[in-house]
């Protein structure tokens, strides 16, 4: 059995699968296994895998699994001590980024989980990320914190400890967060460097860009994830389920399932909206 399972769910990007095969290939760490789950609706990702030289674990999806359901079949399939998934328009930096990420783990038995800084590489754009130390010492101090924003990263950016969690279905914006909390859950340890050993394709067709506009998504999802991890009467997790909701313009309906102040939200709305006309009549 391989020590590490590098899970990767693809759709329909041939291309960016064809050059993570290659990074995988070039690792000088090679006690891993790679699975491949292909939610495709073309087979440019089986030729990509068919042509790349590397040993595929390869499934084809019979019908759609939708995105983060494909993502659990990936990890579903995955014997691997160390569960290290990785999205097809993302690669590895560096021919020992992999060493350098099991390392981690290896030398923190109690982490459950780690992640590294990423270099984004857009088409136009390349400039590397890492979390900030206070947002780091934030989490430690309290996983939850996870919450007023996702400083850890993409999933291709962590590697964690085999575990029955999964990523949750029922979200897509913040799928990855939310799966960070159900692993730290009750302040479990954690290891990360800020060294970019992850690249992340940046491109207008992610998931992310889709979403982060999208009101409704929004909306849905903070107060999902809110009433979930039971962060209610958090004030501090509160005022930012409330900012959520202000920023996306919710109505009082959407207010419910929380314990938000309906009075209180009201003034806050009108309050935003006098500002509004304020701005637009000094603009005249």
């Amino acid at each position: 059995m391989s020590k590490v399972s590098i899970c990767i769910p693809a759709y329909n990007n041939g291309t960016g699968v064809k050059r993570l095969l290659e990074s995988i290939k070039n690792q000088t760490y090679k006690d891993y296994e790679v699975i491949l789950t292909d939610d495709s609706t073309t087979d440019d990702v089986k030729k990509a895998v068919d042509e790349s030289g590397v040993v595929v674990n390869y499934t084809k999806n019979e019908t759609r699994d939708g995105s983060t359901a494909n993502w659990n079949k990936a990890i579903d399939k995955a014997s691997g001590e160390y569960i290290k998934i990785m999205h097809h328009d993302d690669w590895f930096t560096d021919s020992d980024s992999l060493a350098r990420m099991v390392r981690l783990l290896d030398e923190n038995p109690e982490a459950i989980l780690a992640f590294s800084g990423t270099m984004q590489v857009g088409t136009e754009d390349t400039y590397s990320r890492h979390i900030k130390k206070e947002d780091a010492k934030l989490i430690r101090e309290d996983w939850r914190n996870l919450y007023l924003g996702n400083t850890i990263g993409a999933p291709s950016s962590v590697i964690h400890r085999k575990t029955d969690k999964r990523y949750d279905t029922n979200l897509k914006w913040l799928v990855d967060s939310e799966f960070y909390l159900q692993l730290l859950e009750g302040n479990k340890p954690f290891a990360y460097t800020e060294e970019p050993l992850i690249s992340i394709g940046v491109g207008d067709d992610q998931i992310t860009n889709s979403c982060i506009n999208d009101s409704e998504v929004n909306i849905r999802e903070y107060k999902y994830v809110y009433n979930k991890h039971n962060l209610i009467g958090i004030d501090v997790y509160k005022d930012k389920l409330e900012t959520i909701l202000l920023s996306y313009d919710a109505m009082l309906s959407d207010l419910k399932e929380t314990d938000i102040s309906k009075i209180s939200f009201t003034k806050k709305k009108l309050n935003k909206l006098c500002r509004k006309i304020r701005y637009k009549l000094h603009a005249v």
